[in-house]
């Protein structure tokens, strides 16, 4: 497919100015140009709209389109947990988002299905399930439910909520497999948090130790763990590649994030 030449547009370029009319050279999904252009290409007609880059949200859980309680406790269908994440996936485009990171909930699946246009949707860059403490954020099993049955509410390719570990060796292997299923950053739940019933915001839920494992499974790939993190004591991590970027704030400024 060729380059196509949107004419007539009122655009906001990012760097401040007022929106100019500029035409504008998109070629396989990607602006390549701002200004007039000779090259051969459709040329549609924008006159009326304003264009800007598409914005970017580094914190979403598209995989957590349904209510969540239902959804963790086998009472909601496949079939409506699909609908519901292919439908928030198509509304965040629609509300002007072309790239998301999503911080755990959805499987490989969800992104490699937008990727290829079976669905509409955000380039998604996925951390997989997140990873988290037996009993702590992110593990939401019904109260009573025995804990090695969580991972029976993953649908596979769809949706994974979370992976638990009790222990450094559990982590290192849980860690492994996120990346396995199509992981680009990792997602590590190091405190407590509103998901899950047995523990607390202030509460720190993983071990030194535990997080080295993190840290060196994203350090082999060049990449990083986003953190969730509501006290100062883990929130106060650097970001670079191999070491974590706290993507949830203190809980003294945002309580109710997960």
């Amino acid at each position: 497919m060729g380059p196509a030449h949107v004419v007539g547009a009122a655009v906001i370029d990012g760097s401040g100015r007022a929106p100019n009319n500029l035409d504008i050279t998109v070629e396989n999904g990607h602006i390549t140009r701002l200004g007039a252009s000779g090259a051969h290409g459709e040329r549609p007609d924008a006159k009326g709209p304003t264009m800007a880059p598409g914005l970017i949200d580094a914190h979403v859980h598209l995989g957590l389109s349904s209510p969540i309680r239902p959804n963790f406790s086998f009472r909601m269908s496949a079939a409506r947990i699909t609908a519901d994440i292919f439908a928030t996936a198509s509304a965040t485009l629609g509300a002007g988002f072309t790239t998301v990171r999503d911080a755990g909930g959805i499987d490989g699946g969800v992104v490699t299905a937008i990727a290829k246009g079976k669905a509409r949707g955000p380039r998604a860059l996925s951390c997989g399930p997140a990873q988290c403490r037996t009993g702590g954020h992110g593990h939401c099993g019904a109260e009573g439910e025995p804990t090695e049955l969580w991972s029976s509410h993953h649908i596979a390719g769809l949706c994974a909520l979370s992976m638990r570990a009790g222990n450094a060796d559990d982590l290192r292997h849980n860690v492994r497999e996120a990346f396995r299923r199509g992981a680009t950053v990792l997602r590590l739940c190091v405190t407590g948090g509103v998901v899950g019933a047995h523990d607390r915001l202030t509460g720190t839920r993983f071990t030194v130790e535990e997080i080295a494992v993190a840290l060196q499974g994203t350090a082999a790939r060049n990449t990083c763990v986003t953190v969730h993190a509501h006290h100062n004591e883990t929130y106060e991590m650097r970001s670079r590649p191999g070491r974590a970027v706290s993507s949830t704030a203190p809980a003294s400024t945002n309580p109710q994030r997960p």
